[in-house]
């Protein structure tokens, strides 16, 4: 299994494939053009085609890759 901290480009991820946070950490999203966070914690990632979305706990996805991508923000617990 992957974690979220072994993704570093879409190809690490096949096509459909998740990583969750790694132990003991958490992740919030902002855009990278913004300051405010958005509405709950990421569940996990998944690559969809050419691009690496960011579920949250909120039920939304956001791209982490590629324009007005959003930020990964690490949470340590």
């Amino acid at each position: 299994m992957k974690y979220i901290c072994d993704v570093r480009q879409v190809a690490d991820l096949a096509e459909g494939e998740t990583a969750p946070p790694e132990p003991d950490m958490g992740y919030e999203l902002r855009p990278i053009a913004g300051d405010n966070f958005e509405a709950g914690v990421v569940e996990y990632l998944v690559r969809r085609g050419d691009a690496i979305l960011a579920r949250t706990t909120a039920g939304e996805e956001f791209a982490v890759t590629g324009k007005n991508a959003h930020v990964l923000v690490p949470l340590g617990f």
